[in-house]
């Protein structure tokens, strides 16, 4: 089984104590993780069966549940305790799910329920049979330009509704991409970053701001409390950029050095790795990734049209 590096997302072991990519330290808290889905269980009740662990990335532990009731499965999140170790903390997890599990939309994987019992934290969603996008680029490489220029539109359909509805994802990557086998598309975790902030600040277990820095936005990468919807945007762009040369814009051995690049260096062209892909998708992607926001576009389906995509 492998772990997500909460900084990079680069794969590494369980067990591992430091990321080989970005350095960051990996304490995941190992007494902890062997007794979670024990206590989940005994959170859920008798009408949930915990079937085991599905996957775990520097935040939290992703557990298989059925419900034996209504015989429906579930995945169940349950986050690091020391991320949400105060009353408070709890309570604006809480209420940033709510307002999360308000959203229906066809592209957007929703939040069943959430709740806590002690320092158990957890929110349910639906599981669906399906990879991550990360997974598949990892596997496959570059996406056929069709097929990534449609993940993009229906990606981008799923941010506008949560943007109109005033809700920001604020982690948009690959890994948090669901692909079913028919093509289907979720987006994962929405509002979960923010559930995390405090004041405009967010926590990590590095002490680091919560999210992915290759997807990072300008703005969020030096710490604007004042973030819109435009971040998203900035990160669907990163996403495009991968889906189609199958590299991130910008890596670097740090984390910090990444960050700096969100800001200063000018987004390379996608042609430049991808001669066939056109001056149109080019110069959309490129506008997404505009280091002010002012300079992007101004929706995230204005964005995919731009690319070409049906939206």
């Amino acid at each position: 089984m492998l772990v997500n590096c909460p900084s990079c997302d680069v794969y590494l072991e369980i067990g591992a104590r430091f990321c080989v990519q970005c350095g960051t330290r990996l304490d995941l808290d190992p007494d902890w993780d062997a007794t979670a889905g024990e206590r989940l269980s005994l959170a859920l009740g008798p009408d949930y069966s915990v079937l085991g662990e599905l996957g775990r990335g520097g935040f939290a532990v992703v557990y298989s549940v059925r419900n034996v009731v209504r015989h429906e499965y579930l995945a169940v999140k349950v986050m690091r305790p020391s991320l949400l170790s105060k009353e408070r903390m709890r309570e604006r997890f809480r209420r940033e799910t709510e307002v999360v599990a308000t959203l229906r939309h066809a592209n957007i994987l929703p939040i069943l329920f959430s709740a806590h019992a002690g320092e158990l934290v957890y929110y349910a969603m639906p599981r669906v049979r399906g990879r991550a996008l990360s997974e598949i680029i990892k596997r496959d490489g570059p996406l056929a330009v069709r097929t990534a220029v449609g993940i993009f539109g229906k990606i981008a359909k799923g941010l506008a509704y949560a943007h109109q509805h005033d809700i920001i994802h604020r982690d948009i990557k690959p890994a948090n991409i669901l692909i079913e086998e028919d093509g289907h598309v979720w987006i994962v975790d929405f509002g979960i970053a923010k559930a995390l902030a405090v004041k405009g600040e967010t926590i990590s277990l590095t002490g680091e701001i919560v999210g992915s820095v290759e997807y990072m936005s300008p703005e969020r990468a030096v710490g604007d409390p004042n973030v819109d919807h435009r971040a998203d945007i900035y990160s669907l762009g990163v996403v495009g950029y991968e889906m189609l040369t199958g590299e991130k814009p910008f890596t670097a051995e740090a984390a910090h050095d990444v960050l700096v690049m969100q800001v200063e260096d000018p987004p390379p062209s996608v042609r430049d790795r991808r001669p066939e892909v056109s001056n149109v998708i080019d110069a959309a992607l490129n506008q997404c990734l505009a280091k002010k926001p002012s300079k992007r576009w101004h929706s995230a389906e204005a964005a995919a049209r731009a690319l070409g995509a049906s939206v």
